[in-house]
């Protein structure tokens, strides 16, 4: 059956996508996980200004892991908002294979795996500890225990409040494109069955059309 698969019309196409009941889903999950990453974006951009202006990363952690964190929200951003812009403005309707999205959709959830580990892995976040004030209660900034209290380190609060919101946004980034890669798999699914039966009704029609050779130069 593979071997009849025949590339589909434009009008089968159109007619596939006419088809799609889950179509203005899609479309609303792209625009939602366009802005999630565009938020996720901001905030981890600011958490690496912050963290390379206040720490000096000596022992490997620090604004490197957030840094990492802005490879998968830029892509899903850059990505979404292309696919919508094809969609509606430049093909106006005319949609391109769905097979684009499994590999676009794929990069994007599989870039935010390691991205997500390595993000609360080495958040700032972790070394968050409570004031250990004096007899005369006093928070003294100089003792060790305090040296990343909130009176003491503020800046590492503001740091981890931005790493903490960033790693949500990233999160919901990666549930939105494994689900948008889940109807891409079904999607390419169902092309590939519109090009197996076009191409079974194709080498149909040459059969009978080859059936007769005298009916065949008869009519040419």
């Amino acid at each position: 059956m593979a071997g009849m698969r025949s590339p589909l019309t434009v009008e089968t196409r159109r007619k596939l996508y006419e088809e799609d009941s889950k179509w203005p889903v899609k479309a609303v999950l792209r625009i939602v996980a366009a802005c999630f990453a565009l938020i996720a974006t901001i905030l981890f951009a600011i958490a690496t200004s912050f963290e390379n202006a206040n720490f000096s990363n000596t022992a490997g952690n620090g604004d490197w892991t957030d840094g990492l964190a802005l490879a998968p929200v830029v892509l899903s951003f850059l990505y979404n908002i292309a696919t919508l812009t094809l969609h509606f403005v430049v093909r106006r309707g005319h949609h391109f294979h769905p097979a684009w999205h499994i590999a676009g959709d794929f990069l994007v959830w599989g870039l935010s795996v390691p991205a997500i580990i390595f993000a609360v892995g080495g958040g700032i976040f972790w070394y968050w500890t409570p004031a250990v004030p004096s007899q005369n209660g006093i928070v003294d900034c100089a003792f060790f225990f305090n040296a990343w209290a909130p009176e003491c380190n503020a800046v590492a609060y503001t740091i981890g409040h931005l790493e903490i919101a960033g790693i949500v946004m990233l999160f919901l980034v990666f549930i939105i494109h494994i689900i948008l890669f889940a109807f891409a798999c079904v999607d390419t699914h169902k092309w590939r069955k519109a090009g197996e039966v076009r191409g079974v009704e194709k080498k149909e029609f040459e059969l009978q059309y080859n059936k007769d050779p005298e009916q065949q130069s008869y009519t040419t």
